[in-house]
């Protein structure tokens, strides 16, 4: 196990984005795809105006299966008066050779309630065993417009002021997001989302909901560049939500995601 870690910690670098890989590894948006512009407790920050009430949530994923690779991820927003919104989340990666660290704040407002705005202040820290650890500061902005009862538009900037880390020798993604939500019937959902990271292709991300009962919600996605598939189920009871999902990967064996979310009036 310690070698196939050692080789994968190596090739993480042609696998995945940079450090600090921007996606989310929120249990519900990589079962539909990986979009990460649209629903709430995504990276839109603009989505903390679209929630009713205080949210908590945590996900957790072993990537590859690998020992050594476990990602964590804890949330909590909660809504202030006159529409407005705050948010905070922590995120920790790796290992004792290398982690990687993050903090955020997030503020979103809703206006007339057609149009939500949110900015997100990321705090990054890593660190090499061997090596003097870095932190720098990102900023990411979102919006998310309410054409209708069945149809939303998010868009997202992230690291939008270009943060680098290690003494500039490492820049972070820098990656743009446009998603589209659509509602046709009460019991199903599709959207979609074109993702761009400034190192990488245009990546097309698409994905759907189908809600057989109320208690239960199944999703399914795909995306391209890198090519892969995502699939997982959400089930609900009062005001609690449990979810499951699993990504294919080109090279490396399945990830499984997990995730418990909780609201409160």
């Amino acid at each position: 196990m310690c070698r196939k870690l050692i080789i994968v910690l190596i090739l993480l670098p042609t696998f995945c984005l940079a450090a600090f890989e921007v996606q989310s590894i929120n249990t519900s948006s990589i079962a539909l795809g990986s979009i990460t512009s649209l629903y709430i407790c995504s990276l839109n920050p603009a989505f903390l105006a679209e929630q009713k009430s205080m949210v908590m949530r945590v996900d957790y994923a072993r990537l590859y299966g690998l020992t050594g690779l476990d990602y964590y991820q804890a949330q909590l927003g909660w809504s202030s008066i006159k529409q407005k919104c705050f948010g905070l989340y922590l995120q920790n990666f790796g290992n004792t050779v290398y982690q990687e660290k993050t903090a955020g704040i997030s503020y979103g407002q809703s206006l007339k309630n057609i149009l939500s705005l949110g900015l997100t202040v990321h705090l990054y820290n890593i660190a090499i065993a061997g090596y003097q650890s870095s932190t720098t500061i990102g900023l990411s902005l979102g919006s998310v417009w309410n054409l209708s009862e069945q149809m939303q538009i998010g868009l997202l900037f992230q690291n939008i002021n270009s943060p680098t880390i290690y003494k500039c020798s490492d820049p972070l993604p820098e990656c743009f997001s446009l998603g589209a939500r659509y509602a046709p019937l009460s019991k199903m959902e599709v959207c979609g989302e074109l993702f761009k990271d400034t190192e990488f292709p245009f990546s097309l991300r698409v994905g759907a909901i189908i809600k057989p009962f109320d208690f239960m919600d199944l999703k399914f996605g795909t995306q391209l560049n890198p090519d892969r598939y995502s699939g997982g189920i959400s089930i609900y009871w009062k005001s609690l939500s449990v979810d499951f999902a699993f990504q294919h990967h080109q090279t490396l064996p399945y990830t499984l995601y997990y995730g418990i979310g909780c609201g409160f009036k």
